[in-house]
């Protein structure tokens, strides 16, 4: 049982007379007493799930996420606490009409951290994606930008507004905006978290992360060893390295950052195709 729910669970399970995954992918709608923690509901899908061999299934009928015109995946990658180097897009044009040419663009600096250079590249970064966004609205045009769990990224976009912005504490870098600038963007409904949409629509038996979700939804990273522990490691042999090394260090980066926007992309095409 504990394959599928948590340990303070099992008890009020055991009191109904469940024991196995089977037991509680075979029960009513009933939620036994003294149950807590998720839905009872989406500990019985879960155990279904597991009994008929899935990964991620909906526990509604239609899931759903915002989309939009013109609409930008953003990954970051940053080095431990010491700052955020890569500010990766994909910019998709549902709508067809012209904008700028679709694709990934990344956005970084390969300076040891700290440096005023990640200023730089996270002005560089914001500017294209406020310039995007501010085009669409000219053009009559919907727009949205999508992270995989805001945690990451609003982390990094409020620290880097603060430490490069106008009252930078480490340096004041041209075009970093203010916090209260990156405050309103994150809290206004252009910002979608994809793991959020996931997470209130979705139930795992291996998690919810994008490594677990993306390949269900049909994507495939083309590193076998793709994730964000390896990617710390890329970075200290890529700084660390020289000459046609470093190079291949920084490729194999820049790819994988690449990948991670797309699979947030395949993500959210998935969940549409439900509706």
């Amino acid at each position: 049982m504990s394959l599928v729910v948590g340990g303070g669970q099992v008890g009020p399970l055991r009191a109904r007379g469940m024991r196995t995954v089977a037991d509680l992918a075979e029960a009513g709608p009933d939620r036994p007493a003294d149950w807590n923690g998720e839905p009872y509901s989406d500990a019985v899908l879960r155990a279904r799930a597991h009994r008929d061999g899935e990964v991620v299934v909906p526990k509604v009928a239609r899931p759903t996420i915002p989309r939009a015109d013109v609409e930008v995946d953003v990954d970051l990658e940053s080095h431990l606490d010491d700052g955020a180097y890569l500010w990766g897009t994909l910019l998709t044009l549902r709508d067809g009409r012209p904008l700028e040419d679709e694709g990934y663009r990344p956005f970084v600096t390969w300076s040891r951290l700290p440096d005023a250079d990640e200023g730089r590249a996270f002005a560089e970064f914001w500017r294209w994606l406020t310039g995007i966004r501010d085009r669409a609205a000219g053009q009559g045009r919907s727009f949205r930008a999508y992270c995989y769990s805001r945690a990451a990224e609003n982390g990094w976009l409020l620290s880097s507004a603060g430490r490069f912005g106008p009252e930078g504490t480490l340096a004041v870098v041209k075009g970093v905006p203010g916090v209260a600038e990156v405050r309103r963007f994150i809290s206004s409904p252009l910002w979608v978290d994809v793991h959020e949409a996931v997470a209130t629509q979705f139930v795992s038996t291996s998690g919810l992360g994008l490594k677990v979700v993306a390949p269900v939804a049909g994507f495939t990273w083309r590193d076998p060893e793709a994730g964000g522990e390896a990617s710390l490691g890329w970075y200290r042999d890529a700084q660390a390295a020289r000459g046609v090394e470093r190079d291949a260090g920084r490729e194999r980066i820049l790819a994988y950052n690449e990948d991670d926007v797309r699979a947030t992309r395949a993500v959210r095409e998935w969940i549409t195709r439900f509706g």
